[in-house]
Order: structure tokens, then C-alpha cells, then sequence
């Protein structure tokens, strides 16, 4: 159809400048030459656009496909994924191979040109109208971090896991990871990739410019329930039966045991706490508070800390010289709990007074989770996991100083054993 248009256009303006009858004959004939560019050019540039776009498509699914598959075969995967989406525009236009380049671990690019064969704009020598695009898709691997810091609302550019001092560093399984900047300052363990959002300064098998994980347990807050309201007399508790005393709420939540402490949850002694199998502590308008010379284990419980953001919510450990404590701990395992898996978990609605400072003296260890995404921690005592090889600490911050000991063993049967959810799959998206 449009090549008939455009010869019978030709043929008239032939027509108009053979016939010499008239003055207004050449005036017209002139006329037609501007008017017939633009019908041709708004014919034939939508067309190219119209190509244009698929070929954009097509790149971008290709790129995506290349950053999904992540192996050393990433570029042909990219390539069979542009020729198939590129075939339904194969009649509009023709496009050259596509290049395709990695520009570093977790960035992909892709760039495609093409040309559109015009059909009215011919006439002015015009034959062919060129396109391109250009794509690019970030990608992070699969998750296994056994410590990730959150860092909210800071740049790429600052640092929110420093391991300082010298720090003895065993990661079996798993590594560290920041939303923003993390460095090792030379201390990373055998195993242990550090991944950054931002730079990996120092550290082994570094990973820059991964992308941010999502929080994925801030959810998880919405299963708290209160009882305490503005009363916080606060709790001893020592081993051997569960907490109890006025500061106490016991109360049945779905079929499962929750006690509440009103104000400060204090441990002392050494030996187990035994609250029951699968239950959950929601200390309200308080801390945790482990005494000098405690060595406190909590079992198959999750402790839950709340409140109004009046009063400290944190974990303290004793200080000082000669002052040692440790706190061992472990998740619900049952898989009707929506507490499975979950070992310690700071609300994320408090932000005032969370801040933790561990030791020297303090010795933390802890399967599952450990969520304390609002909190700075700085530790000069040692942390760890405890028996169950599935540990993951979430702050907003973590700085070791002095001769700390980080040791934790991950393996993915391990966390699925607990119910730890975890990040999964290969993370990828489109970035301009």
C-alpha cells in the first residue's frame, strides 16, 4: 500500500512539472515536495519506532535472561533469548547481532542496532532509518550471609560492617554482607565472601556493586501482641522454671504460650531457662539484661523486644574488667509457630535507645535468626552460632573492636531444618 502511494505521489509531481498551462502548475508542484517528506516521514519513522521498541524489548528480556542464568554460557543464554523475542519483528526490520559485555559481577549490558527500509521517504534518497537500544540488568546471587547489615538510609558509599582490631573470622558456609559498604580491613576468614550494595574494602573474595537484599523479616512484626501497656515493674528470672512474678503476663495466642515481661528481663545464674518448647518472651518497654557471671541458654524460644521507643530496647552485657557473661540461644521449631526460626527479634518500630555495645566479656551465640534491623551493634566480645549450623544476624550497623571471635557455620539443610527463611534465588532487574 505505501508503495503505491509513494509512485503515484512520483507520478504527480511528473505530471505537474511537465504541464507548463498554467503559472500556478510549477507553484504547486514545489509545494507537494515538503508536504510528501512529512506524510513519508511520520509513515516511516513510526514504523522504525514501532521496531525500535520491539528490538528494545527484546534486549531487555535477553539481558535479564543473561544476569539470570549468571554462568560463563550467560552470553549465548542472552543471545537465543533476543533472536526469539526479535522474530515477530523480523518483517518490519533487520537488526545485527547483538553485543553483550559483563561489566563487573553483578552488572550486565547489552546493546542491539538495526535498520527500518523506508517506504515513502525513498523519494528524497532516504532508504533505510537506523535504531538502536541499549540495556543493562544487575543481578545478586543468592543469598547465605550469616551477617548482613541493613544500613537505612545511608549512601552506597558508607560503611556499615567494620571488622577492626583483629578479629579471628570463621565462616564455614556462609558470608557477610552490607546494603552499603562494608571492610574487612584484612580480616575476612577462609571462606567468606564479603559482598557490599556499595565497595568491599579488604576483604576476600569481595563482591562490589551487589544489589541491596530486601528485608524480608520486618514482616514478621506483625505477629507482637502487647499486654503490658504503661506497666514495667520489670523481671528477675533464673534458671530451671519460667519467668514469673508480678512483671509477668502469661496469655495463650494461637494456641501457643507467651509470656510478658513488663519493663527489664533480667537473667542470672547459669544453666537452662526453661520457658517450654516453642513459646515466646515479648519483653515490653525494656531490655535484656544478662548479669556478670550468667550463662544463660534459652531454648526453642524467641525473644521479642516492643514498646513505645520511652525506654531502652537492647542487650546488655556486663562490662568492665573481669566481668564475663554469655547468652546462648535457639528458635521455635515448631512450623504452626510464625516465630519458627526465629531466636531474637527487635520490632522494627523502635528506633530510640537500641544501639548495643557486647563486651569485652560477652559471649553471644544463636541459631536462626537474630533481627536487630535498627540497631548499631559494636562488639569487643566474641559471637557465634550455637549447635544447629544456621545463623543469620541482621543489624542496621556492626563494628568488632579488639580480638572478637565471629564464628558461624551455615549450611542451606541446616536452616531449612529450623524453618530459617531465607533470601533465595538470584535477584535481577532492569536499571537505566
Amino acid at each position: 500500500m505505501l508503495t503505491q502511494v509513494a509512485s503515484l505521489l512520483k507520478h504527480l509531481v511528473v505530471r505537474f512539472r511537465q504541464h507548463t498551462g498554467g503559472s500556478i502548475a510549477p507553484i504547486a508542484a514545489l509545494s507537494l515536495i515538503p508536504i510528501m517528506t512529512a506524510v513519508g516521514a511520520a509513515v516511516d519513522y513510526s514504523r522504525a519506532n514501532n521496531f525500535k521498541s520491539g528490538m528494545q524489548t527484546a534486549l531487555d528480556a535477553a539481558v535479564l535472561a543473561g544476569a539470570r542464568d549468571d554462568t560463563s554460557n550467560w552470553k549465548q543464554v542472552a543471545l537465543n533469548m533476543f533472536s526469539a523475542n526479535l522474530a515477530a519483528q523480523a518483517k518490519s526490520g533487520s537488526a545485527a547481532s547483538p553485543s553483550f559485555t559483563q561489566e563487573s559481577a553483578a552488572v550486565y549490558k547489552g546493546t542491539a542496532s538495526g535498520s527500518v527500509p523506508t517506504s515513502v521517504l525513498g523519494i528524497i534518497n532516504m532508504k533505510h532509518i537506523a535504531v538502536a537500544a541499549r540495556s543493562t540488568a544487575m543481578a545478586s546471587e543468592a543469598d547465605n550471609s550469616c551477617i548482613l547489615t541493613l544500613d537505612h538510609g545511608q549512601p552506597l558509599s558508607h560503611v556499615s560492617l567494620s571488622l577492626n582490631g583483629a578479629p579471628i573470622i570463621n565462616l564455614s558456609g556462609c558470608s557477610i554482607r552490607s546494603n552499603t559498604s562494608l571492610d574487612c580491613q584484612g580480616h575476612d576468614g577462609n571462606v567468606t565472601k564479603g559482598i557490599a550494595a556499595g565497595a568491599a574494602v579488604d576483604c576476600g573474595k569481595p563482591k562490589s556493586n551487589a544489589l541491596p537484599v530486601p528485608d524480608v523479616y520486618k514482616a514478621l512484626a506483625s505477629n507482637i501482641t502487647t499486654q503490658c501497656g504503661s506497666y514495667r515493674p520489670g523481671v528477675t528470672w533464673t534458671p530451671g522454671a519460667p519467668p514469673s512474678g508480678t512483671g509477668v503476663k502469661t496469655v495463650s495466642v494461637g494456641g501457643r504460650t507467651e509470656y510478658h515481661i513488663c519493663g527489664d528481663l533480667n537473667l542470672s545464674g547459669s544453666g537452662t531457662f526453661s520457658p517450654g518448647a516453642d513459646t515466646v518472651i515479648v519483653i515490653e518497654n525494656g531490655s535484656l539484661n544478662i548479669a556478670d557471671k550468667a550463662a544463660a541458654t534459652i531454648k526453642r524460644t524467641a525473644v521479642v523486644l516492643t514498646g513505645n521507643n520511652s525506654y531502652p530496647s537492647s542487650i546488655n552485657f556486663p562490662t568492665g574488667n573481669g566481668k564475663s557473661a554469655s547468652l546462648t540461644l535457639s528458635p521455635p521449631l515448631d512450623v504452626d509457630d510464625p516465630w519458627q526460626g526465629v531466636a531474637l527479634f527487635l520490632d522494627p518500630k523502635l528506633t530510640n535507645n537500641v544501639d548495643n555495645k557486647w563486651g569485652p566479656g560477652a559471649s553471644f551465640s544463636a541459631d536462626g535468626l537474630v533481627y536487630l534491623g535498627n540497631s548499631n551493634v559494636v562488639t569487643d566480645g566474641n559471637t557465634s552460632s550455637s549447635n544447629a549450623k544456621c545463623s543469620k544476624f541482621v543489624m542496621n550497623s556492626f563494628i568488632t573492636n579488639g580480638s572478637v571471635n565471629l564464628d558461624f557455620n551455615q549450611t542451606v539443610a541446616s536452616c531449612a531444618a529450623i524453618g530459617l527463611k531465607q533470601w533465595g534465588g538470584i535477584i535481577v532487574r532492569l536499571v537505566k
